[in-house]
C-alpha cells in the first residue's frame, strides 16, 4: 500500500529471470485529486525502495542471494495522470543515469467488480 512507505508490498524473483528479484508496489490511489500529494507519496516510496536495494535489505528475505538486476513494478488501481506518467520516466532516466541497475515498470490492475466470490 502506498501509505505505508517504509514496507515492501511484494517481492518475486520470475522463472524466466532468476537473476532479477522484483519488488511491488501497491497503489491504490485515485489520480484526480490532489495530485502533488500522490506524485511525493509514491517518490518518497520509490526511493525507500530504491534504498533498501542498495542497503541489500533483500538478504535477509532471500537468504542471502545476490540479484544482478532489480524491478520495481508498480501496480495502479487507477490510471495514472500525464504528470504521473512524466514523473515516472524522469525516475526512470535518474536511475540509468546513476548507473543502478533497476528498471521501473507499471501495470494498472483495475478490480473487477463482476468476478463471483466463491469463498460462499
Amino acid at each position: 500500500m502506498i501509505y505505508e512507505l517504509e514496507k515492501v508490498d511484494m517481492m518475486t524473483v520470475e522463472k524466466d529471470n532468476p537473476t532479477e528479484l522484483c519488488l511491488g508496489i501497491s497503489d491504490e490511489v485515485q489520480w484526480d485529486h490532489h495530485v502533488e500529494e500522490h506524485l511525493l507519496l509514491l517518490q518518497e516510496k520509490m526511493n525507500n525502495y530504491v534504498t533498501f536495494i542498495l542497503s541489500k535489505g533483500y538478504l535477509s528475505a532471500t537468504k542471502d542471494k545476490e540479484y544482478g538486476s532489480f524491478a520495481i513494478n508498480i501496480y495502479f488501481a487507477n490510471t495514472p495522470d500525464d504528470m504521473a506518467i512524466s514523473f515516472l520516466q524522469t525516475y526512470q532516466n535518474q536511475l540509468l543515469g546513476d548507473n543502478l541497475p533497476i528498471r521501473i515498470t507499471c501495470e494498472v490492475v483495475e478490480p473487477d467488480y463482476n468476478k463471483s466470490d466463491d469463498s460462499k
